[in-house]
């Protein structure tokens, strides 16, 4: 890993071998977050963002949060605390109003083109009648509105500076050095019927998971929310497998993982929950903590 700076004036500097790192992603948060310690000869100048590269290959991209330096026996250290640049999403306000006819090319126009952020990937066919920003919403659950409203996605900024508004393809991992494991399994998450709620304004049309539990969920029909989603959701929440491995890997929000456990079995395309990057006196390690995948539970028990 090497790291860069980039101060308020807009130049580059290397900002040499950190002592620690802790960087941490979470399926249900929208920015990642980045804590890394430098030893030091002297106070840094501000600096405004932090680029993390592997192989040359920048793999975070984020703003200081904060910048503490501090003097101990040991010497004098420099703290980066940072955030990916949804940051910019969440620390900005959208100005309230009632729009009119919005589209994604709206939005970016109003709301992402000031923050110095473009709009990437997304159907600019897809409008809203209307959309009601009320004051102290911020541009990120705007945004994060629409998208899940009429596109059924969740928006990520690359790193690149391209707000993402699709579905894309991601890659997937196969770990094959795994240090420790833990798998848990959660069939209180199952749900075993979603029933949707028609024109007619009554709950009739129910959604069933094959042998699912009885537990049932109500949605109303302007939810915007898509009953089978529900029930898979509900079945990779009942699964967790949380896998320690040496090194670093910098997974995508799109990526999944494929991996072997000795005494657990094959888990196959799971979907990450969350991914921890640390780098201390003890080394580098990465610990992924994935979703059920399409077949991991059914292989994982074939195997035990």
């Amino acid at each position: 890993m090497t790291f860069w700076g980039k101060t308020q004036s807009g130049r580059r500097i290397p900002l040499g071998d950190p002592a620690q790192v802790a960087f941490s992603r979470d399926a249900d948060a929208p920015a990642d977050l980045l804590r890394v310690t430098f030893p030091s000869e002297k106070a840094w100048e501000e600096l405004e963002e932090i680029t993390v590269y592997r192989e040359e290959s920048p793999v975070f991209r984020g703003v200081i949060d904060e910048q503490n330096t501090t003097l101990s026996s040991s010497g004098l250290t420099v703290e980066l605390i940072a955030r990916s640049r949804e940051a910019l999403l969440l620390d900005n306000e959208a100005c309230p109003g009632t729009y009119a006819g919005v589209t994604l090319e709206t939005l970016e126009d109003r709301f992402l083109l000031p923050l110095g952020l473009t709009l990437g990937a997304g159907d600019r066919t897809a409008k809203a009648k209307s959309l009601s920003v009320t004051k102290g919403d911020s541009v990120w659950s705007v945004l994060a509105a629409f998208c899940s409203a009429l596109l059924g996605t969740v928006p990520f900024v690359d790193l690149d500076g391209r707000v993402q508004c699709a579905v894309l393809e991601g890659k997937t991992w196969e770990l094959t050095d795994v240090q420790s494991a833990r798998w848990s399994l959660r069939p209180c998450k199952r749900l075993g019927e979603v029933v949707l709620q028609s024109t007619r304004g009554t709950y009739d049309t129910p959604f069933r998971a094959e042998g699912g539990p009885l537990r049932r969920r109500y949605l109303s029909c302007g939810s915007g929310k898509d009953p089978r989603a529900m029930l898979s959701q509900g079945e990779q929440d009942s699964f967790r497998l949380t896998v320690t491995c040496p090194g670093e890997l910098w997974p995508s929000r799109q990526d999944r993982v494929s991996v072997t456990v000795p005494g657990l079995g094959r888990f196959e395309d799971c979907p990450i929950q969350n991914a921890r990057i640390r780098r201390d006196d003890g080394g580098l390690c990465t610990e992924l903590t994935l979703k059920g995948g399409s077949s991991s539970v059914a292989d994982a028990t074939a195997d035990t």
